[in-house]
């Protein structure tokens, strides 16, 4: 699979690094000492479940990467819509979004900038962060991934997708209803940021 990630931090630096581990095709799109460092000395991921390294592409530049199969966002929310207007060229015919981000409602800006049926909703729950330019430490968390359809039900990309990060070694699983998924862990972070 042809995979970009946009936002190369704890959550893509993670979990598109497992992809990348696995033998898929994953383009990292970074900025500043992040990108440098990856570009110099690949991509280290320290990790409580074992640690990892891989000498991924990394650009700044998302059109110079063109349309890919799948998209892993996972920039901050307040970069959303500048983040979702940058990746456009890797946006094809067939290109699934996968939205990595907390909240509920980025996929609906995702989808009012690239289109409905571009986006799918995700979750996941893991620690981790840039620790140093080039190097991701996960830290605590059980490193699991859903994806879904907005719409409800399961899909074949769906599948295809939580298939791949399964043979990446992550705990993922296609959701037949990701709006739920969405707003257990929104109230979780809401209860957890309050104490």
């Amino acid at each position: 699979m042809r995979v970009a990630v946009m936002g190369s931090g704890g959550i893509g630096g993670f979990y598109g690094g497992q992809l990348a581990a696995a033998g898929e095709d994953v383009t990292f799109i970074a900025r500043g000492a992040h990108l440098d460092a990856i570009r110099r000395n690949g991509l280290q991921v320290n990790s409580v479940a074992g640690d990892f390294h891989v000498r991924p592409k990394a650009t700044a530049d998302p059109a110079m990467i063109g349309p890919v199969e799948l998209v892993l966002f996972c920039v901050k929310g307040y970069d959303t819509e500048t983040a979702a207007e940058r990746i456009r060229p890797l946006v094809g015919s067939d290109t699934a979004v996968l939205c990595l981000q907390n909240g509920v409602d980025n996929e609906e800006t995702l989808a009012r900038i690239l289109g409905t049926p571009r986006v799918v909703g995700g979750v996941v729950h893991i620690l981790s962060t840039i620790s140093a330019p080039g190097i991701i430490s996960q830290v605590a968390g059980p490193r699991t991934l859903k994806c879904g359809e907005m719409d409800g039900g399961l899909s074949p990309r769906v599948t295809r997708i939580a298939d791949a990060f399964v043979r990446a070694g992550v705990r993922a699983e296609a959701s037949a209803n990701i709006l739920v998924d969405l707003w257990e862990k929104f109230l979780f972070i809401c209860a957890q940021g309050g104490v």
